[in-house]
């Protein structure tokens, strides 16, 4: 049996309309943008994704005979949109302001939970290890082919170097490099963080 875990930082359902918006605002920002127009779906199909991955997760909240079709419809377009990209996220795992920075192989457990304002990157994977999964808090910023997998903690404020495999918890504010990852500085994820991402400035921020 699994021991229950309290919610990372930064880490919400959305579930309601209000949340739907403030989760798509949240996004846009995070990929640099402050609008959305249907012909930048070709220029940015990791964020295209995102959003219908924000709506079937706003869509799983409705009790409606509607909703539940209408979620039915979309999950099938996101299961469809995932092998098109290789990017496979199962609603509710992400809070808001999340940055997928490239379509690709980003593969994550439905057990998963991230906070607010996560970077993530091609060739990564949170995955589950003899039933648990990991949970990262806000402002993380995951290089590209980082592996972090089983029922670990990961603080906020934490960036994860290129190609680590991480088994193990992690504290706030650090950065973690390597197979196994371990702790290289106490620099956190403030400078591999895009320039447009919000600061973290602790739960206040999220």
């Amino acid at each position: 049996m699994q021991k229950t875990r309290n919610a990372p930082e930064g880490w919400q359902r959305i579930q309601s309309k209000q949340d739907y918006r403030s989760f798509l605002a949240a996004d846009l920002v995070a990929h640099g943008l402050a609008r959305w127009h249907f012909y930048l779906a070709p220029k940015h199909p990791e964020l295209n994704y995102q959003r219908l991955l924000r709506r079937v997760e706003y869509l799983q909240s409705r009790s409606t005979l509607v909703g539940k079709v209408w979620y039915a419809f979309e999950r099938i377009r996101l299961a469809r949109k995932s092998v098109i990209t290789g990017i496979s996220i199962p609603p509710g795992v992400f809070g808001p302001g999340l940055s997928i920075a490239h379509v690709g192989s980003i593969v994550v457990n439905d057990r998963a939970r991230v906070g607010a304002w996560c970077r993530i990157h091609s060739g990564t994977n949170l995955g589950v290890y003899q039933g648990g999964a990991p949970y990262l808090g806000s402002h993380v910023y995951i290089a590209p082919g980082a592996v972090l997998y089983g029922s670990i903690s990961v603080g906020s404020n934490v960036a994860i170097g290129a190609n680590s495999v991480v088994n193990s918890d992690l504290p706030s504010g650090v950065v973690a490099v390597g197979s196994p990852g371990r702790v290289v500085s106490t620099d956190g994820s403030g400078r591999s963080l895009p320039d447009w991402f919000p600061a973290y400035a602790g739960e206040s921020n999220v």
